[in-house]
């Protein structure tokens, strides 16, 4: 997240405008509680909306094809292990493309959320010293450009869906709708906690960075799941909390139904996520500034 002139200039404009709106609420981050600044950081829609593309648009400014270069290298990845992996499962191209690419635009947003959810509030460290606001405003946008880079990749699966598998484009890819809302919410959670976290130790990120890329590995999202009995499909797929998030999303865009236990999983994630991460942050959020 940008803490430049542009968002302290964006957070004045917002300041100015609830101070001219009587019904507007005021932004008084160390006089509210926890659960406060996280409803009215979620009822400021319009400024992490507007903080989220604006971080995007500062990322590829000067450049050709702007954010689609995210789409544009995850083609490139796809084609070129796709042309491999196709040949280690022994399977064809024309089913293996589709599946690895559904996941990859899926395991994009779940991954880069969770990296760059360490550093939201140290990369919003300056903002938050100098101006009185929600701190999960910050959250929020993060999440949000998360999800403008998975539409803008979501080309990139329509692409390979048309030339190898037309016909798996069904209404079932609605299903994909309240998956989508369901990991943004985790994505919430889970970038509170890694938020306050990075903020007190800074070697946390380094950790979880070692972590989603492991876990890039052993989660079913090169090779099927069905490729693994035993104990090790018990660990790296039923126990794989980042299996079932990516399984409820890549399942509708591959024209099937996700699982009930799949569905279950991500429910009870979201609900014990939720609890931890709430009193984390009701727990530490005064000392964020302190910390930053």
């Amino acid at each position: 997240m940008q803490s430049g002139v542009p968002l302290i200039a964006q957070v004045n404009k917002d300041r100015q405008d609830t101070s001219m709106n009587p019904a507007a609420p005021a932004l008084q981050p160390l006089g509210m509680s926890a659960f406060d600044d996280l409803v009215q950081g979620a009822q400021e829609w319009r400024l992490w909306g507007r903080l989220g593309w604006l971080d995007i648009k500062r990322r590829y400014r000067r450049t050709l094809v702007g954010p689609f270069w995210s789409a544009l290298a995850l083609f490139i990845f796809v084609m070129v292990l796709g042309s491999v992996g196709s040949g280690l499962w022994s399977q064809q191209s024309a089913d293996y493309l589709p599946f690895l690419v559904a996941g990859m635009v899926v395991w994009v947003m779940l991954s880069n959320t969770i990296i760059e959810g360490g550093t939201v509030f140290v990369s919003g460290g300056g903002l938050i010293r100098q101006k009185n606001f929600p701190y999960s405003i910050l959250v929020y946008a993060l999440v949000w450009r998360n999800l403008i880079v998975f539409l803008h990749n979501l080309i990139v699966y329509v692409v390979i869906m048309l030339i190898y598998m037309p016909h798996s484009l069904t209404p079932k890819l609605l299903l994909a709708i309240p998956a989508l809302l369901l990991l943004m919410i985790n994505g919430v959670w889970i970038v509170l906690i890694l938020g306050v976290l990075t903020a007190r130790f800074r070697d946390i990120q380094q950790i979880v960075q070692t972590i989603v890329q492991v876990s890039m590995f052993v989660t079913p999202l090169f090779w099927p799941p069905d490729k693994l009995t035993g104990l090790r499909r018990l660990v790296f797929v039923v126990l794989n909390p980042l299996y079932h998030m990516l399984s409820i999303a890549r399942d509708p865009l591959l024209d099937r139904t996700p699982s009930l236990s799949s569905y279950g999983a991500v429910l009870i994630i979201t609900g014990v996520g939720w609890t931890a991460g709430f009193l984390v942050y009701r727990r530490f959020r005064r000392r964020i500034a302190y910390w930053l």
